[in-house]
């Protein structure tokens, strides 16, 4: 908003690990892509840390791992700039 003395701030809430992984091939010759979530994550946990703990679970797994995401969920506030 022009003008107004507010700004707008995140603070991240939550962050949760999504592994994808190749099951097979369908009839027409594409990859079938499935993925897992992971909540619980904790939103100060640094990547390293995080590709670490995916890569242990994708040796578990039974297809191998294609693809690792980190989703962030930030909660927007307005701070009001006196």
């Amino acid at each position: 908003m022009k003008g107004d003395d507010n700004m707008a701030t995140s603070t991240k809430v939550q962050t949760s690990l999504v592994l994808k992984f190749k099951t097979g091939v369908n009839k027409a010759g594409k990859d079938i892509i499935k993925e897992q979530s992971f909540s619980g994550v904790k939103v100060n946990a640094v990547d390293d840390d995080i590709y670490a703990v995916a890569d242990s679970i994708g040796n578990l797994l039974q297809y191998p791992v294609v693809q690792i995401l980190k989703s962030d969920e930030s909660a927007i506030t307005q701070t009001v700039q006196k």
